[in-house]
């Protein structure tokens, strides 16, 4: 099990570089294409994943390190697109801000002992779960996004 947190870790990891390699070269039209009006552009994805980085995935995770089985909050997706900051929306001020953000996630987690990976925690969505579970939810989160971004890529490479 200790080898599989290690492996978590290290996907995680991985993340930011991914990110860099999927969109640091991509124009504004490219950041800023919508495959189809509710999908949400790479630009708002990369915001997306440096807000949920700090405010919901790492906050989640230390309540769960600090509270004995703590009710974790839903979070408003569509509310968060309506208000949120704009103001470092450059796609090198947000792979930069996401790199510090989950940084600082991965210090947490390094220093996480077998006790801290087994807490758990309960919310309304998905019921009560590890730490170890939240965790892997936490990449699944990444999967997803980081597929949007490749298919808003392929759909603006092809467009007529």
């Amino acid at each position: 099990m200790v080898a599989n947190r290690v492996q978590l870790i290290d996907t995680l990891e991985q993340t930011h570089q991914t990110l860099v390699r999927l969109a640091a070269h991509l124009s504004d039209a490219e950041l800023d294409f919508r495959p189809d009006p509710e999908a949400w552009s790479t630009r708002e994805i990369l915001a997306h994943l440096v807000d949920d980085e700090m405010f919901v995935m790492r906050t989640r995770l230390e309540r769960m390190v600090k509270e004995e089985n703590p009710v974790l909050a839903s979070h408003d997706e569509k509310k968060w697109y309506r208000q949120r900051n704009t103001a470092r929306d450059a796609v090198d001020e947000l792979l930069s801000d996401f790199a510090i953000q989950r940084a600082a996630s991965l210090g947490i987690l390094r220093l996480f002992r077998a006790e801290e990976w087994e807490r758990t925690a309960y919310h309304p969505e998905y019921n009560h779960f590890t730490t170890e579970r939240w965790v892997e939810d936490w990449i699944e989160h990444d999967h997803i996004h980081i597929r949007q971004i490749e298919n808003n890529s392929a759909a603006f490479s092809g467009r007529s």
